[in-house]
């Protein structure tokens, strides 16, 4: 007949703990990624106005040179090229929006390249997605209606 012995516990060696632990924050942080609240963007709306503040003041200022610190935060938009990326959010072609800002539609695509090198982005949707994120563009810039700047 089996009989139940007690096992023996020992202390973890820090390897084991730590092995644990990395296994913890993976599942957690995997478990975070798979819900339904978006963590990063709740995230990056709580700290990016913080850190742009620093920067402003100086305080980033050695990270920018050494390169540390993203296009986003060095490089922010200016006016003409918010309104061209609330018309791009918009799904106005390069042609809509020149003629709306009486504009070529080679400007627009300038200010396009300008704005995906700020960003770090690549295409419309992916700069129009991460300017949401970071706030630099709202659903109310995108949903409003637009003045005439011509």
């Amino acid at each position: 007949m089996f009989s139940a012995q007690p096992t023996e516990t020992r202390p973890l060696t820090w390897r084991e703990e730590l092995t644990h632990d990395l296994a913890d924050a993976t599942e957690k942080t995997r478990a975070a990624w798979l819900s339904q609240r978006n963590v990063v963007a709740t995230y990056l709306r709580a700290v990016m106005p913080h850190l742009e503040a620093a920067f402003h003041r100086g305080g980033l200022g050695h990270l920018r040179d050494r390169g540390m610190l993203p296009p986003s935060l060095t490089h922010p938009l200016t006016g003409r090229e918010k309104q061209v990326i609330v018309r791009v959010a918009r799904g106005m072609s390069n042609a809509k929006t020149g003629a709306d800002l009486c504009l070529s539609e080679e400007t627009i695509k300038t200010h396009l390249g300008r704005i995906y090198k700020k960003t770090g982005t690549h295409d419309r949707a992916h700069a129009v997605a991460l300017l949401l994120i970071r706030g630099d563009i709202t659903a109310a810039d995108v949903l409003e209606p637009l003045d005439d700047d011509c």
